[in-house]
């Protein structure tokens, strides 16, 4: 598998923030396993207090610098956010300011086209008498000028940015306006006319942040900007998963994250975080799932005939079948260990669709089992259930003995593989899980009891189909 230049950023600590903010104990662990999943290169925000400080900022800084990560802290271009950047000593830096029309008769009180890209140029040549090694100048709301149709300008902004000692320049697609035609076309067009190294930083408007920036990456730029879940301002950047995975599976290039370790990085993100992923996210529970009975049928045998094989190897081993009004005969068949002609097969599949009609949707596990045994007298084994059908949805709500800090529990639960998400509430319980019951012994809410059920006051346990 080739390997491109880009170098990957993730922006989950700065873009992200805007629309999640994380606890400092959450920010570290998520620095450590953004190191260990092969990011080489994490932003940050600069000191804005009292919205942060540095005791929510130096931890990160810590972990990241004890695995080699390239720290860059993000701000404006002003002498104040550089040295507030200057007192972490990091890697680098990041300035912005907007030069377009609407920017700055709008936002920077109708200063002017030069003076705007003036206050860029001295912040670069600032941030290099500073001695950081790498100096990102951002023409905010970049696209706009290839919209317009001034590339030109655009350009000659660039080259000016260079000669003042920007080590790359970021033209980013700040207010969502491209397409990933349009998003390559403008990458292209930059870099035959100006001798700088660009980053690309896409905003997801039109849903294609993740689609522009692997373009980008195909076009040879020197940085991507990406964040887990596509998280930010609005509807978010470019999502570190949908970049890396279309790259490696699709295109076969490597850009030096771990693929393999992807799923993981997210399950801990999305309990960390309480942010519940999107239906349409290639990682979601959904995407997993397998509802019309001819893609069941198959995919019994031969899943890869409907999932791609890159998320099969990286991501889960299995789909997921839906038991509803499609199911497939061949996935009953399988169920109950009968012949896929046998008579009974057909029999207990219309059975079960009728069922699942009458509740206009899914049928639980009990329900399952139960039309299986009432209409053929077969017994189904939950383990055959397991390999194929996810568990029922369950939320706990739990009351602590007010002696026991909530924080003991909550870390250990994250842990686990079949919780999905762990929320601190107030009122009648302290907190709520969220997870999946699976058909086998020790399931959730077992192992949950058995764990802490010496700590627990009141446990109240909801089971949805």
């Amino acid at each position: 598998m080739d390997t491109v230049k880009t170098v990957l950023l993730d922006s989950t600590m700065r873009e992200g923030e805007l629309f999640r903010p994380l606890k400092v104990e959450a920010k570290v662990e998520l620095a450590k396993r953004l190191a260990a999943v092969g990011l080489r290169r994490v932003e940050l925000p600069v000191d804005y207090p009292p919205r942060t400080t540095r005791e929510d900022i130096q931890p990160v800084v810590d972990a990241l610098d004890e695995r080699g990560v390239e720290v860059v802290f993000h701000g404006r271009a002003l002498r104040d956010d550089l040295e507030a950047a200057a007192k972490y000593n990091p890697f680098g830096v990041a300035l912005y300011i907007s030069p377009t029309k609407i920017h700055r008769i709008h936002k920077l009180h109708g200063i002017s086209y030069d003076e705007a890209v003036g206050r860029l140029v001295e912040s670069v040549k600032l941030a290099k008498s500073y001695g950081f090694r790498y100096v990102r100048a951002t023409v905010e709301d970049a696209s706009r000028f290839y919209v317009e149709g001034e590339v030109e300008t655009l350009v000659s902004t660039v080259k000016r940015l260079g000669e003042a000692g920007a080590t790359l320049v970021s033209v980013p697609d700040t207010a969502g306006l491209l397409s990933p035609r349009k998003a390559a076309d403008f990458m292209r067009k930059i870099q035959q006319s100006a001798d700088v190294p660009l980053a690309a930083h896409f905003h997801n408007d039109y849903g294609m942040a993740s689609s522009n920036t692997v373009e980008s990456i195909l076009e040879g730029v020197a940085e991507a900007h990406t964040t887990i879940l596509g998280v930010g301002d609005r509807n978010g950047i470019a999502d570190l998963y949908e970049v890396v995975a279309t790259l490696n599976d699709v295109h076969g290039l490597s850009i030096g994250v771990e693929r393999a370790k992807l799923a993981e990085l997210y399950s801990f993100f999305i309990k960390a975080s309480g942010i519940r992923t999107p239906w349409r996210h290639p990682l979601s529970e959904e995407s997993k799932t397998l509802r019309a009975g001819v893609h069941q049928a198959m995919a019994v045998e031969k899943p890869e005939g409907y999932i791609p094989s890159g998320k099969l190897e990286h991501d889960f081993q299995t789909p997921i079948f839906h038991v509803g009004v499609y199911t497939s005969h061949r996935l009953v068949a399988s169920l109950t260990g009968l012949e896929a002609g046998d008579p009974r097969v057909r029999e207990a599949t219309e059975a079960l669709a009728r069922r699942s009609r009458e509740k206009s949707g899914r049928l639980t596990l009990a329900e399952l089992r139960d039309v299986i045994k009432q209409t053929i007298a077969v017994e189904v084994d939950p383990r055959k259930v397991e390999k194929y059908i996810r568990g029922e949805k369950v939320y706990m709500l739990a009351k602590l003995n007010p002696r026991i800090n909530p924080q003991t529990i909550l870390s250990e639960l994250n842990s686990w593989d079949d919780v999905e998400a762990v929320d601190e509430v107030y009122g009648d319980a302290d907190f709520v899980v969220v997870g999946r019951m699976r058909f086998v012994e020790d399931n959730l809410v077992e192992r949950f009891r058995k764990r802490f059920g010496k700590w627990v006051e009141d446990l109240k346990v909801l089971v949805a189909d």
